[in-house]
């Protein structure tokens, strides 16, 4: 009777205390998983607490700087920052973590990436605490250099190996994140795949056009968003796009974002001789609704993506998408209904593509239709919450 008790009050939790856990926490800019956990949570009546770094990002232009505001309240949670040590690869070490959580009474962990050392303290916690420990998977490669191949591995034998050991469950954002896991040693069972989550209401095909609006950018127009690095492909997208114009002359191009090869891509726009190319370096959140709908096709050329959040976004403003045969592009795309695979550094079959889409209003709008419909039903972030308090209630509940 006491166990049925037990699983019963879990299942009418309303106000459960959660910890999120993560070496970074930004929301200003694209798309943050945490994020989109800390609102949502919230919006369902739970407490949201996230522990963090006072380091503004990983992000080499960015990564000595710090973030001066200690503690805050932010659209109904509570950040704390706190103060961080030396870099293990791209991830702070965050001596004061493992204290600060065990002060503060919570009823689950929820902590992001295996190889992160906040998360090893998070497992740490967990334990001393006796609550669940929930780690969300985004990543599914190994570091390019073999330095940081190195750590990577020293971690997953040591560090690593305990935080997956402590999870209860472990979120993994895409199958190629759960076939990573596997490979890891992590036991089946224990893996759930719950993709990221968006606004299906605010990405949507009725919101105004801002890239006519503001930029005066008309119509057709091939859309990127994301960070202006080397992992994106983005001169892949340039060189297809010459091959666009040829045929296209109107095409427009727009890139939203910025990063360390920005200047490079610039000179490589010049170089190629392209015309209607429009670098609009980054825009917030809360004018991207706005941005997708502005465009005929979105694209991203990504060399890996371990998610994409950036393609279903595009795909609830009801675009067709061409995306990269990788990592979670391979799940978001349904290839020749709401949109198509390429393989990563083709820009010729890229072009084909942008040509055929752009020439045929029939299939872009049939394409986009189907994304819209895909987003809807798969990425919602309301049903992507609702799974992921069940991860929780369930194991509270065991």
């Amino acid at each position: 009777m006491t166990g049925v008790k037990l699983i019963l009050e879990c299942f009418i939790v309303v106000n459960m205390k959660i910890a999120q856990v993560t070496s970074y926490f930004q929301s200003r800019y694209y798309g943050s998983y945490e994020y989109f956990l800390c609102r949502q949570l919230v919006k369902l009546g739970h407490e949201v607490v996230v522990f963090t770094s006072n380091k503004e990002s990983w992000q080499k232009e960015t990564a000595n700087r710090r973030i001066g505001v200690e503690t805050e309240e932010y659209e109904g949670f509570v950040i704390h920052r706190l103060h961080s040590g030396p870099m293990i690869g791209i991830m702070p070490v965050i001596p004061k973590l493992i204290t600060s959580l065990l002060k503060t009474k919570v009823d689950i962990i929820h902590a992001h990436d295996y190889y992160a050392s906040s998360s090893f303290y998070g497992a740490i916690a967990s334990r001393a605490k006796r609550v669940p420990f929930v780690l969300t998977q985004h990543n599914d490669d190994l570091p390019p250099s073999l330095i940081k191949a190195f750590l990577y591995l020293y971690d997953s034998l040591t560090l690593a190996r305990y935080t997956l050991l402590q999870s209860g469950k472990i979120i993994a954002l895409s199958g190629n994140i759960k076939s990573h896991l596997k490979l890891m040693g992590t036991n089946e069972s224990k893996i759930e795949i719950i993709p990221n989550g968006i606004n299906t209401r605010l990405y949507a095909p009725n919101q105004m056009n801002l890239l006519e609006e503001r930029w005066g950018i008309t119509p057709p127009v091939v859309l990127f968003v994301g960070r202006l690095d080397e992992e994106k492909g983005i001169e892949y997208l340039l060189q297809a796009f010459s091959k666009v114009i040829a045929d296209i002359p109107e095409a427009k191009l727009v890139v939203v974002g910025r990063g360390p090869k920005e200047m490079e891509l610039k000179s490589l726009t010049r170089n190629l001789g392209l015309p209607n190319v429009f670098f609009l370096g980054a825009v917030e959140n809360r004018l991207m609704p706005s941005i997708y709908v502005g465009c005929e096709v979105f694209v991203l050329p990504s060399l890996r993506e371990p998610f994409g959040n950036v393609v279903i976004e595009a795909m609830a403003a009801g675009k067709p998408v061409i995306g990269s045969y990788v990592g979670g592009i391979k799940d978001a795309i349904i290839h020749g209904v709401t949109g198509f695979h390429v393989p990563p550094k083709s820009s010729a079959r890229m072009s084909e593509l942008l040509i055929k889409l752009l020439g045929d209003v029939s299939l872009r709008e049939r394409m986009g239709r189907n994304a819209r419909e895909r987003a809807v039903s798969v990425y919602d972030e309301e049903l992507v919450i609702r799974k992921i308090e069940k991860v929780y209630n369930d194991l509270c509940a065991s």
